[in-house]
């Protein structure tokens, strides 16, 4: 090990770990506290952006978290961070068609009046 202050290989003593469980040292000549492999923290982009392309095919978030075994408030949390970044769908101007279902043929029919 080498201290990246003041560049001595030795007195490099272990000093604990970080969060993420990389080794922490610490220099005997000029006591500063240093990780020389620091591991990252979370997922990586690959499983974050695989977790979104599964949501949009239409997966929910408990079997994604099932089967990329991350926890399924993550993925909702990776989906809305992407979503957020994603630009307004346009609105159109005019509709030029609707489409109604059965529902609009029964709404004057009804035998009992609404309370409404």
């Amino acid at each position: 090990m080498k201290c990246p202050k003041c560049q001595a290989n030795w007195k490099q003593y272990k000093a604990g770990f970080n969060p993420s469980g990389s080794q922490h040292y610490r220099c005997g000549e000029c006591n500063r506290v240093y990780t020389p492999k620091p591991i990252q923290q979370g997922y990586p982009e690959e499983t974050r952006l695989l977790a979104i392309r599964m949501y949009v095919e239409g997966s929910s978030f408990g079997s994604i978290g099932r089967v990329l075994k991350v926890n399924p408030q993550s993925v909702a949390n990776w989906v809305s961070q992407y979503t957020a970044k994603l630009p307004n769908a346009p609105m159109p101007a005019k509709v030029k068609k609707a489409e109604l279902d059965e529902l609009y043929t029964f709404v004057g029919k009804k035998k009992t009046k609404s309370t409404f």
